[in-house]
């Protein structure tokens, strides 16, 4: 199975109650699932998050935000507030994937065991792109209407 990431869109107000409650995280995501509120990025993650640190990104919106509860073995869920939204949304608008991808080579990814394990296929980086391309609409949506975001890797 693996190590996936996913996305959801909070209102303001949830996100209060998830700071107070952590555990309800799991009851929001099921009732977001098939909606515009959630994103997958199965397990495109670790390629994100090297890929934009590789190429200077200042927000780390694969493995930042701030932790909801305490750590345990499902993720732990992490938050960005509404204006942490607003900050990344901006940034992936300014770098999109060419940005991030120039002049990786798959070798690289690969030597620096960067999951999954594909780095042998050489349109590799399209499955990478794909979820790329779906996280910055989501984040401009979130951005737009003043939505934090929680993200998780499971």
């Amino acid at each position: 199975m693996g190590m996936c990431g996913a996305y959801l869109r909070v209102t303001p107000d949830e996100l209060r109650e998830l700071i107070e409650e952590p555990e309800q995280y799991w009851a929001y995501a099921e009732k977001a699932v098939g909606t515009e509120r959630t994103v997958d990025i199965d397990k495109a993650w670790n390629a994100l998050w090297f890929l934009a640190k590789r190429a200077g990104v200042e927000v780390d919106f694969v493995l930042g935000g701030t932790l909801l509860g305490e750590a345990d073995s499902d993720g732990p869920p992490r938050y960005f507030t509404a204006d942490q939204v607003r900050t990344i949304s901006a940034e992936m608008a300014r770098t999109g994937f060419d940005r991030l991808s120039e002049g990786v080579e798959l070798s690289e990814l690969e030597a620096e065991g960067i999951y999954p394990w594909i780095w042998d296929e050489p349109d590799a980086l399209d499955y990478v792109r794909g979820y790329y391309d779906e996280l910055v609409p989501f984040f401009a949506e979130a951005a737009k209407a003043g939505d934090p975001v929680v993200t998780i890797i499971t």
